[in-house]
């Protein structure tokens, strides 16, 4: 997501979550301000939020609703005085905010409380969390998730394909693992389906395919990776996927909601990081776990990553993304197991979490995403991304 936060000197929140009109007026001191501003917002009559923001006599009302504002209220609005221009922007988001929307849990300590006393599986309380969340029914939200798997499993095959693009590090090598694979070249396991998955996922991120990048795009080969891999070798069906997918998802709110998912932010943790403690937990779902085993297995995959920074090679999210991948998935199944098994996680996830985002912020700008630090700074980091600018240049 992408959050506009200043427009001409104006603080606001635009996430494309709402249709946002923008009013600006010219010329205004605040209490004529007021007097317009109410005015306006009796022209629009149902909105969700409205803000009125004044500088050096230039004013911004900011109107977010959940529909579309009608041409003749707008023409209304244009046609008052010191209103110098309106801007309407659409949602970019697939399920809208609205205002008094009310989820039934905010943190994962409330989430195993409702799971206890109404004996859900945690993919069953992600259904009830974004049923509510988005105003929309569990049924949608089931199949909107197996959209989203189905593009992660076609995304998946065109990797194991091979994929070419120029401006890139790494060539296809999704095919090796497969290739040495089948001649029993390899330490035997499902941990080499999944290898070859997230590698396949990356490869087609960068090659400019179609992917989902959930959570982002340079940890982007984990959830499907690991999920879609292990779901393969074990024979589980696409409902099974899709409901691993949710159970993940479900840690993934919480892990928004404390800290977010930007590198620049808190290192790779919050990346790869996250999409391990995400995966673990849909794992555990995967094999029948409960909403607890699940929920322990994030927290013990977090604890286990927490301070990965973010060095990326020559400014391209492939070293050592791809590895820091396969490390995430790696580490989710071995947490899934550990949760399955009954190890003690010590630490319960809400405490984690809270860790993680104070450990980001602990961690120097030189590493988080800068290329001011770690392996984006070596010698071999400077040539290949002076090798790959002059190919480019010359076409």
């Amino acid at each position: 997501m992408i959050e506009v936060q200043e427009i001409d000197g104006f603080e606001v929140e635009i996430s494309g979550d709402f249709y946002e009109t923008l009013i600006f007026l010219n010329n205004i001191d605040e209490n004529v301000f007021k007097q317009k501003a109410d005015e306006i917002i009796t022209l629009i009559g149902d909105f969700d939020f409205c803000n009125c923001l004044t500088n050096n006599r230039q004013g911004l009302i900011n109107v977010k609703t959940g529909y579309q504002l009608p041409d003749e209220v707008i023409k209304q609005i244009e046609n008052i005085q010191q209103v110098e221009d309106v801007i309407q922007l659409t949602p970019v988001l697939p399920i809208m905010s609205r205002k008094n929307c009310n989820v039934p849990f905010r943190t994962p300590r409330e989430m195993l409380q409702v799971a206890s006393h109404e004996n859900l599986q945690l993919w069953e309380l992600a259904l009830m969390y974004e049923s509510a969340r988005g105003n929309i029914s569990k049924h949608d939200v089931f199949n909107k998730m197996k959209d989203i798997v189905v593009l992660m499993k076609s995304s998946i095959e065109t990797g194991l394909k091979g994929t070419e693009y120029k401006d890139r590090i790494l060539g296809p090598q999704a095919w090796m693992i497969e290739k040495y694979k089948k001649e029993n070249k390899l330490i035997p396991g499902i941990l080499n389906t999944v290898i070859a998955y997230i590698t396949s996922m990356m490869e087609v991120k960068s090659s400019m395919g179609v992917i989902v990048a959930a959570p982002t795009a340079g940890s982007c080969g984990v959830l499907p990776g690991t999920l879609i891999g292990v779901a393969t070798e074990m024979g589980f069906d696409i409902d099974d996927i899709v409901k691993a997918m949710l159970a993940a998802g479900m840690i993934g709110v919480f892990i928004a909601e404390k800290s977010g998912f930007a590198a620049e932010v808190g290192g790779c943790q919050v990346e790869c990081g996250a999409a391990s403690g995400m995966a673990a937990a849909g794992l555990v779902q995967l094999l029948g776990g409960s909403t607890q085993q699940c929920v322990d297995a994030a927290s013990m995959a977090l604890q286990n990553i927490l301070g990965l920074i973010c060095d990326p090679v020559a400014e391209r999210v492939e070293v050592p993304c791809l590895g820091k991948n396969i490390m995430a998935g790696a580490n989710a199944i071995a947490c899934a197991n550990m949760a399955l098994a009954g190890y003690d996680k010590v630490i319960p996830l809400d405490e984690t979490l809270v860790a993680m985002d104070e450990v980001g912020k602990m961690l120097p700008p030189e590493l988080r995403c800068t290329g001011l630090g770690g392996l984006s700074t070596t010698e071999t980091s400077k040539k290949i991304y002076n090798s790959l600018k002059t190919r480019l240049e010359k076409g």
